[in-house]
């Protein structure tokens, strides 16, 4: 089972399925919390998808990252220098060895 956080990305898995969920925050930039009906506080958090393996859910990760709300890549070079970004961030988190 997957149960990894790169970013604002929560990475989580079952048997089936690996799931991509993005917290939410404020305008103040704080990670948005809510109460579950038994009391228990957790981040407030969207999905971005469900996946078939974790390659996949991490290209969705670098879409989502450049294309989300909030996002201002006005050039082809900023564009690029977000995807480089973002996947150099999962690289380093995930440790992994390896482009992909």
């Amino acid at each position: 089972m997957l149960n990894m956080k790169v970013l604002d990305y929560r990475i989580i898995s079952d048997a089936n399925q690996v799931t991509v969920n993005k917290v939410r925050r404020n305008d103040q930039e704080s990670i948005l919390m809510v109460t579950d009906k038994d009391g228990t506080q957790r981040e407030s958090q969207g999905l971005v998808g469900h996946y078939s393996n974790l390659m996949k859910a991490l290209v969705a990760i670098q879409r989502d990252y450049v294309l989300a709300e909030g996002t201002d890549i006005q050039t082809v070079k900023e564009y690029k220098k977000s995807l480089e970004t973002i996947t150099s961030t999962l690289e380093n988190k995930l440790e992994l060895g390896e482009k992909f």
